[in-house]
């Protein structure tokens, strides 16, 4: 490179130290200079025109024939061509490679920028939701997919659990579908057949529906001896006495467990639900805390409900919700504790909370709470009578009324839930804090 300029630099030495010899010797030292000044931009137009056109003509020619500093940019820039069309080679057989290998997959995959329009789909996938090229290329995905569920899904960006739907181009075929962020918020969605598995899980639901159904009418009629029982309790021997007690409370609890569990399968099964309305959140609270005085007489309950709202949902499904938070901190507080329960809003929707001085829950138990039948102690549901389903219970409920459940617990600090709901199901017709 420093040679061809020097090579350069002599030259036009040489031509001007020439242009001067000739115009001192002929009087016309400007007109010799200007002609020297001329020739080379002419010389140089010319270069940039070949440059020009061989570019113009996307460099796939040889670059045109020239010396000095001109040569070495075509040489140079030709170079970088053949590089650079090596690179788009290479390229182009890794995004085969990888089209390929996400054809053959069974799941499938698409790619959709950050406003939702869909960009790519492997065959899998096009398969699942009846997808075709070129026509779907480009459309909004929930215009493709038209389920009230995925738009919910997709629109809120609710990516952090997986959502089931039916296929809409299959009839009983049902997809678990996942989706990730990258980039500038454009989505990798992954689409997985989970009709066996769906099958598997409704036929436990049924199982567990149908079998907690079928226990009424025999523990009915346990009951209904052992309340006749119970009304000669005290001309029966002492020993026998104590069965009938024991008998009765063990009854009571069965009683409860399958109310659960026929509750837990509406909840899941979405079947028959209450219509959702208004209602006022100060009756139902109040309705909660009545219905629980009894058995939380030995605790402080204290109540703040900070704004007049109403909430749009199911009354039953809100009230077993609200009531199994609060019975749950009645039986895991000691007696003489204090138990807050509270309702506010904000401008993110409201938040109904119950916060207790109970032992206290290890942070690795948390995200289990949720769990059918999990305790954390496994001896403290036959101490306090629970059934194991109250949190699990909850959980359904807020899924219902597109709320969720925040759980924060210290070990021998007490624990505090929260539901928080959106500010499309709140509605303040009088705004008002009371303390």
């Amino acid at each position: 490179m420093k040679k061809i300029w020097q090579t350069a630099f002599l030259h036009w030495t040489i031509g001007l130290a020439v242009s001067l010899a000739i115009g001192f010797l002929t009087g016309q030292l400007l007109l010799c200079l200007f002609l020297l000044t001329l020739m080379g931009l002419c010389s140089n137009l010319y270069q940039l025109y070949q440059f020009h056109s061989w570019v113009r003509r996307s460099g796939k020619a040889a670059p045109p024939e020239s010396s000095g500093i001109w040569g070495d940019v075509f040489d140079a820039v030709h170079r970088l061509q053949k590089k650079q069309r090596k690179s788009k080679k290479r390229m182009r057989r890794a995004l085969s490679r990888i089209e390929n290998s996400t054809s053959a997959l069974k799941e499938g995959v698409m790619m959709a920028d950050n406003s939702g329009n869909l960009e790519w789909w492997n065959a899998s996938a096009g398969q699942f939701l009846g997808l075709m090229k070129p026509v779907d290329r480009g459309q909004p995905v929930t215009n493709i997919v038209r389920s009230p569920e995925f738009f919910r899904y997709f629109t809120q960006k609710r990516f952090a659990d997986p959502l089931i739907i039916k296929s809409p181009s299959k009839d009983g075929i049902y997809l678990e579908i996942q989706t990730t962020l990258y980039d500038q918020n454009d989505h990798l969605i992954f689409i997985r057949d989970v009709t066996r598995l769906h099958l598997l899980e409704q036929m436990r639901k049924d199982f567990v529906a149908n079998a907690s159904h079928e226990l009424k009418t025999p523990l009915t009629v346990i009951k209904g001896y052992l309340e006749t029982l119970d009304m000669f309790k005290d001309s029966l021997p002492k020993s026998m006495q104590k069965g009938v007690t024991n008998m009765t409370e063990q009854s009571d609890r069965m009683e409860q467990l399958i109310e659960d569990l026929l509750l837990l399968s509406r909840l899941e099964s979405s079947d028959k639900r209450e219509a959702d309305q208004w209602h006022d959140v100060q009756e139902l609270i109040n309705s909660v805390i009545n219905s629980v005085q009894v058995m939380g007489k030995q605790h402080s309950l204290h109540i703040a409900i900070r704004s007049e709202s109403k909430l749009y949902g199911s009354y039953q499904e809100l009230y077993s919700a609200f009531s199994n938070l609060v019975v749950n901190a009645i039986k895991y507080s000691p007696n003489g504790g204090n138990i807050a329960i509270t309702w506010d809003t904000s401008l993110d929707g409201g938040i109904f909370t119950v916060k207790d001085e109970g032992l206290g829950i290890e942070a690795r138990y948390i995200p289990r709470l949720t769990e059918r039948f999990f305790r954390v102690d496994k001896g403290r549901g036959s101490h306090t009578g629970g059934t194991g389903l109250g949190l699990a219970i909850v959980k359904h409920v807020l899924l219902h009324h597109d709320a969720k459940l925040n759980i924060s617990s210290q070990l021998g600090n007490g624990s505090t839930f929260a539901c928080q709901f959106s500010a499309a199901r709140i509605q303040e017709p009088l705004l008002q804090t009371s303390q």
